[in-house]
């Protein structure tokens, strides 16, 4: 088609294509506005006049999605804005966060933004097996990163085949791992700049503090550092063999992995059902756990039974 005017079927002819080929394809180039269809013809339009109208057309719609991205971005702005000042406003030098899963959160979010170092004290043991795995993949980014990370920790906790499998975990990933003969003050420290330390020492579920006036975080930066001095590798420390469970306590479990009912397992162990269920709830209580099964699988992961 060079300027003249032909039938559709002279095109189908002349392409060697089958009508309903070509009519479709037609139907695309006028609608671009590449070729005019009237009285039964059709007439190709001049390709300058034709490119340059859908270049037009392309541009308008680039300037028009350019003006929404402009829009976004200004309301981006603004919204940016609205949050810093409702919200970030707040968290001053002390903030307190409550309940577990706000902590982790807060935790999260300030091991993500750290970019220099993190000193820990734990003084618990032994460590909950769902606090070490939400603890991991803190900890593990943070190491990735390559943060100087400095962890404290109670002699006691060692002793504990999980929670010393997790340390020297941590240790292989390039931490240095202390530990300390005595119970010390929990805290986390990032950057040196922010703490994270409990509302009230002797009772966690009042939940913690976030501590940035500089003042104090330098007070608790030099209390993890006194500490860490007097503090030895954990690789200089025997695991020992040290098992919290009594003989009693592993015929307890023992029997709860294998009997379904309480009547059985307490005739099993010749005592009354009473006294098998106060024996079982004390083990419960060692252990952490809330119910018999989950006692039985920590046991076995601590390598108590």
């Amino acid at each position: 088609m060079k300027g003249e005017k032909g039938t559709v079927e002279e095109l189908c002819a002349a392409l060697g294509l089958a009508g309903s080929d070509v009519c479709p394809a037609l139907e695309r180039l006028a609608r671009l506005g590449l070729v005019h269809t009237r009285d039964g013809g059709v007439t190709a339009v001049d390709p300058a006049i034709g490119v340059e109208r859908l270049i037009e057309d392309a541009l308008a719609g680039l300037r028009a999605r350019m003006q929404q991205v402009d829009a976004a971005r200004s309301a981006v702005s603004e919204l940016g804005q609205e949050f810093r000042q409702g919200v970030r406003a707040p968290a001053a030098d002390i903030e307190h966060v409550t309940g577990g899963r706000e902590i982790w959160e807060r935790l999260d979010e300030l091991a993500f933004f750290a970019y220099r170092e993190v000193m820990a004290i734990h003084p618990s043991s032994p460590w909950r097996v769902k606090n070490i795995e939400a603890a991991r993949p803190l900890d593990m980014r943070c190491l990735r990163r390559g943060l100087t990370f400095r962890m404290i920790v109670v002699r006691e906790a060692l002793q504990d085949t999980l929670t010393r499998a997790y340390l020297e975990e941590l240790g292989s990933a390039g931490a240095q791992v202390r530990c300390v003969e005595e119970p010390v003050q929990r805290m986390v420290v990032y950057d040196r700049s922010q703490a994270v330390v409990p509302l009230d020492p002797g009772e966690n579920r009042r939940g913690a503090v976030v501590v940035r006036q500089p003042g104090l975080v330098t007070s608790i930066v030099d209390l993890f550092e006194h500490t860490w001095q007097s503090a030895v590798d954990i690789s200089s420390v025997d695991g020992g063999d040290e098992n919290p469970l009594s003989e009693l306590d592993k015929q307890v479990l023992d029997v709860l992995s294998r009997v379904d009912k309480d009547e059985v397992a307490a005739r099993e162990l010749g005592v009354s059902l009473r006294t098998f269920q106060r024996y079982v709830a004390n083990v419960l209580g060692q252990l952490d756990a809330s119910s018999r099964f989950q006692a039985a699988v920590q046991a076995k992961e601590r390598g108590w039974i």
